[in-house]
């Protein structure tokens, strides 16, 4: 490395050899001219060496005059190699009008270009990087799932917002650092936890359902742990994700009851309409007053098949989102009546009291008859199915100046206040061993509320475990 306050300029050797030699050249001169004189004309000597030494000064100022923008170009190099961390944007150009400094000044402003150049594909280079970063980040902020990053010792190193909402943390600074597994273990039984304990323990990549208690309802996971490699091939990192998959289970089970009750439905009516048929073919002597009675029954079964196949015709509509109803003005007094005769043998089967309570002088509805006469009588018969026999329903009928209300009450078995809000789900009946004893598919309710909700109206409902229930639909009139 070069130093600065040592390293003589060039303009500083040029003049200093110039004077130099020259100096030396006029020793020469002065002493051989003196030596061949022999001492007589110093004087003369004097003026004739005095002569080239001003002109030797002179040479040697004008020599450092022309070259002083060589000196200047010199000491800006020297800068430069002296200094690694010296940026190009430092060097200057030179004020002469000489080639070589022309040369050097468009060399210059090539060089501040390439650097400016540089320097705006650098800057547009880190926005567009910290553009994706952002876009990274929020997408990993937003996911559904939730995902940890965790260290080879399971340490959370990085999380997103659905894994601290779904161990219910909302105090998300504080799970930096702390053991994942540790996290998950306190969210699940002792079971579960043994569970996911012997999934970190083994060294492939896993996946995991974890139910989180006994009861469904409460929560599922599906949890999955992925080991990337390093360069080397070695697992370094894990990355844990945490799915809620409660809703899918609940569906699952749902259909599952829904496949044996079904099966349940069909077979009973199938199995009874074959065998009255055939004692029918095959008995001959039989009164016509029995007969009268098989052909009743395969009657009634028939239509209980085909209440359930319409069911499920209907649920498939619903899911498809393909049920229309065509509004007409409908007379409620015929409408009424229809659901009255079709349901009311239910209940003399059940020795029930069915009681009809229907306002005088009831309006006229524009609404789909066949539709509404539907949705009334699932829950004309969900109240006789869940009312013990001997029990009372009673269907009461009022309007005011907007709207008409359907009110079904009973004293049946009354719904829990944890089964009430999941009631109207598709496939969903309650746990209460009383419900599980009677046959029911858990899709009448939901046919109903979509056809209200069709109509523009609802259904609410009110209820108390083991004191009857009251289901209200409410229509409008226009």
């Amino acid at each position: 490395m070069f130093a600065a306050q040592r390293y003589r300029s060039f303009t500083q050797r040029l003049s200093g050899q110039h004077l130099f030699f020259g100096l030396v050249g006029i020793v020469y001169f002065g002493a051989s001219v003196l030596f061949l004189s022999r001492w007589e004309s110093i004087p003369s000597l004097a003026t004739a060496l005095g002569v080239p030494l001003c002109m030797l000064l002179l040479g040697s100022f004008a020599i450092k005059k022309t070259s002083r923008w060589l000196d200047n170009l010199e000491r800006q190099l020297l800068r430069f190699a002296e200094n690694p961390n010296h940026s190009v944007l430092d060097l200057r150009p030179l004020p002469v009008r000489h080639p070589l400094a022309a040369g050097w000044n468009h060399l210059l402003a090539r060089v501040h270009e390439h650097s400016a150049w540089n320097g705006v594909e650098r800057r547009l280079s880190e926005a567009v990087h910290s553009q994706q970063a952002k876009r990274w980040e929020t997408a990993f902020q937003n996911l559904t799932d939730g995902i940890a990053i965790c260290d080879a010792e399971g340490k959370i190193l990085q999380f997103n917002r659905s894994f601290a909402t779904l161990l219910q943390r909302p105090d998300t600074t504080s799970l930096i650092g702390m053991d994942v597994i540790d996290l998950l273990s306190e969210q699940v039984e002792e079971a579960a936890a043994q569970r996911i304990l012997s999934m970190a323990n083994n060294q492939a990549t896993q996946v995991l359902e974890v139910q989180r208690t006994a009861d469904l309802t409460q929560g599922v996971w599906r949890l999955s742990r992925i080991l990337p490699t390093n360069e080397n091939g070695d697992p370094s990192d894990s990355i844990w994700t945490l799915r809620d998959v409660t809703q899918l289970k609940l569906a699952e089970a749902a259909r599952e009851q829904f496949v044996f009750t079904a099966t349940h439905e069909l077979r009973t009516p199938l199995a009874n309409i074959q065998a009255y048929s055939e004692t029918l073919a095959t008995v001959g002597e039989l009164s016509v007053e029995q007969q009268q009675n098989f052909y009743n029954t395969i009657n009634n079964e028939a239509n209980r098949l085909a209440r359930f196949v319409d069911e499920l015709l209907n649920i498939s509509q619903m899911e498809a989102g393909a049920i229309t109803i065509e509004k007409h003005e409908v007379q409620l007094d015929r409408l009424l009546n229809e659901i009255l005769e079709s349901q009311r043998p239910l209940a003399v089967e059940k020795k029930q009291v069915f009681n009809f309570s229907v306002a005088p002088k009831l309006p006229k509805i524009l609404a789909d008859k066949d539709k509404l006469v539907a949705a009334l009588s699932n829950l004309v018969s969900n109240a006789i199915k869940y009312t013990p026999e001997e029990g009372k329903v009673t269907v009461r009928v009022d309007s005011d100046a907007s709207r008409v209300l359907f009110m079904v009450e009973d004293s049946g078995i009354g719904i829990s206040p944890e089964d009430l809000p999941k009631l109207g789900g598709k496939f969903f009946r309650s746990k209460d061993a009383r419900v599980q004893d009677i046959v029911g598919s858990g899709l009448g309710l939901a046919f109903s509320q979509e056809i209200a909700r069709l109509h523009g109206g609802t259904i609410s409902i009110r209820s108390e475990l083991n004191q009857g229930s009251c289901f209200t639909l409410e229509i409008p009139l226009r």
